[in-house]
């Protein structure tokens, strides 16, 4: 009897540990506590005052793209991502993304001597059969020691990991963000590939692997750089198999998303949940609705380029649910691809400026709809080597020939060998304010190979040039507005937090629109407007009545 079970509880365990590979998938691992620097200059200011430490020891730390010396100042049009997703591009791991913590509070977990160590905690404990750690190193390479904690208070230590500098190491996740010195504010945009961030994997033993992960403690070890820990993701295991591949399609105020289903649909369906924070819901968080029946959702009365993020996790009923899945997405986004074959480069080992032209850049035009402008510009494509091209011999500038801007940065490639390069630049404000049709192209150079224009060392790849434009409403004209706001349709006028709408049995929509054209709040058939959120300023008040017409005024938040 004994010699029948074992082999049929072999089976079992296979089965058990296939349908655990199947299932895994990649997931953030939000970190609780543990951190104990901040070495992200965000916000405006000088960078000392969004920091308490840097990264490598000489006064070098990162910054956000939102980072500004002045109110005035240029925006970057490099440094880490304001929302703090990192998607990492290790080709091996598609779809792995880190979360960042604020750039507001600690983000790091700093060890400047030998035998400096850090416990970071996470949030949401899960089954993981590989770990991944996000760091780099300040002021050279260094080596560490990990111990992944399990929740039934074993660990398993991987000793003498080995963290890149920040500069020019390889497996990164992400490049070319920047850093500024925080005693003078002196920037560096890191030529488009530096500094950088590694993705270093620590596989989980079999023993291990349906064990939950509760923390990570990291020691430094021997001499080297600096160790900064920034974030952590897993690939992870969950029974309740995740839906896939979600996709968004927008209006200028709202947007239908969708997704694939897992190999075996949820017995309850779909949990969905949406914000404008980037901060992931728990496995405790009150989803913002169900989906019974299908693998889509539409969401209506967003703002105009606002930025949103969506999860969805499938229901299999109970307590039983799968992770939860993200998908960012803006209303009123429009994208163009050029589709006219592959882009050749023009040979220059000059050196290429930004306002250097090409006989061979390739064009594209953008339709703004009637009554938008542009707010920002974000553009993407990927450059291929051919015949001894190497990638770091591309260069690459994005420009407006509406407007004859350009971008603030001539963009490299990255690599002494060949392959392809892929770009991807968010932000840009090259095209903002632009109405009706608005042109746009791609000029790409070569620092090697032959002369003129040619694909044959290095090219654009067809179908991969693509600029995505956010838009935002036109702001009602001055004297349209002077004109209509003789009629009182709120009161009081300034207010401190609560508008009252005269007459609002006739309103069927009122909108908030803040000076720049953006529309801050909507709310259907008010009678009052609660804007104890608005900071203090001037606003738009736009009432669509019932009848069809619109009626506007100025009014002043105290």
């Amino acid at each position: 009897m004994k010699g029948k079970l074992l082999p049929l509880t072999a089976l079992v365990l296979s089965a058990v540990c296939n349908y655990q590979l199947k299932a895994q998938e990649y997931q953030p691992m939000t970190v609780q506590s543990g951190f104990n620097a901040d070495v992200i200059a965000n916000g405006v200011g000088p960078s000392a005052s969004s920091t308490n430490n840097d990264v490598d020891g000489v006064s070098y730390a990162f910054i956000s793209r939102d980072f500004q010396l002045t109110a005035t100042s240029n925006p970057l049009t490099y440094g880490l991502p304001i929302n703090g997703i990192i998607n990492s591009v290790v080709a091996s791991t598609s779809g792995l993304s880190y979360q960042l913590a604020p750039y507001s509070s600690n983000n790091t977990l700093r060890l400047q001597n030998t035998n400096d160590n850090g416990t970071l905690i996470f949030t949401t404990p899960m089954q993981a059969l590989t770990v991944y750690m996000l760091a780099t190193g300040g002021s050279g390479a260094c080596t560490v020691d990990v111990d992944v904690n399990f929740t039934d208070n074993t660990s398993q230590t991987f000793s003498a990991v080995s963290i890149s500098d920040w500069y020019g190491g390889s497996s990164y996740a992400i490049q070319g963000i920047g850093r500024i010195n925080i005693t003078n504010d002196n920037l560096e945009s890191g030529s488009g590939t530096n500094p950088r961030l590694y993705q270093i994997p620590l596989a989980i033993s079999a023993a291990n692997q349906s064990k939950s992960v509760k923390s990570v403690t990291v020691t430094k070890v021997g001499t080297g750089g600096i160790p900064n820990i920034f974030a952590f993701a897993a690939n992870a295991y969950n029974a309740c198999s995740t839906p896939t591949n979600i996709t968004a399609t927008t209006t200028m105020s709202g947007a239908t998303l969708s997704w694939t289903a897992p190999a075996s649909t949820p017995a309850s369906g779909y949990q969905y949940y949406y914000s404008t924070s980037p901060t992931a819901p728990t496995a405790t968080t009150t989803p913002t609705g169900n989906v019974t029946s299908g693998t889509s959702v539409t969401l209506n009365q967003l703002t105009t380029g606002q930025t949103y993020y969506f999860w969805v996790r499938s229901n299999c009923g109970g307590s039983s649910q799968s992770f939860w899945k993200m998908k960012e997405f803006t209303p009123g986004q429009i994208s163009t691809v050029y589709t006219a074959g592959d882009i050749n480069t023009q040979y220059n080992n000059s050196g290429v400026t930004t306002t250097s032209t090409t006989n061979c850049a390739g064009g594209l035009s953008v339709n703004v709809p009637a009554g938008y402008k542009i707010k920002s510009t974000a553009v993407s494509y990927k450059m291929s080597t051919a015949s001894n091209g190497w990638m770091s011999e591309q260069r690459s500038l994005l420009a407006c020939t509406t407007n004859n801007a350009t971008e603030s940065t001539v963009a490299s490639g990255s690599g002494s060998s060949s392959g392809t390069y892929s770009y991807n630049r968010t932000g840009l404000t090259l095209a903002n304010d632009l109405t009706g049709t608005v042109n746009f192209e791609l000029r790409a150079w070569r620092t090697y190979g032959g002369s003129d224009c040619t694909a044959e060392y290095n090219k654009v790849d067809n179908n991969t040039f693509t600029v995505t434009v956010t838009l935002e409403p036109l702001a009602l004209a001055t004297s349209e507005v002077t004109v209509k706001e003789k009629e009182r349709i709120a009161h009081p006028n300034p207010f401190v937090d609560t508008l009252y709408i005269e007459k609002a049995e006739n309103v069927k929509t009122a909108f908030i629109t803040d000076l720049s054209g953006v529309v801050v709040k909507t709310v259907e058939n008010p009678s009052s407007l609660f804007l104890g959120g608005l900071k203090s300023g001037m606003y738009i008040l736009t009432l669509q009545m019932k009848d069809g017409s619109v009626k506007s005024m100025k009014t002043i938040k105290r």
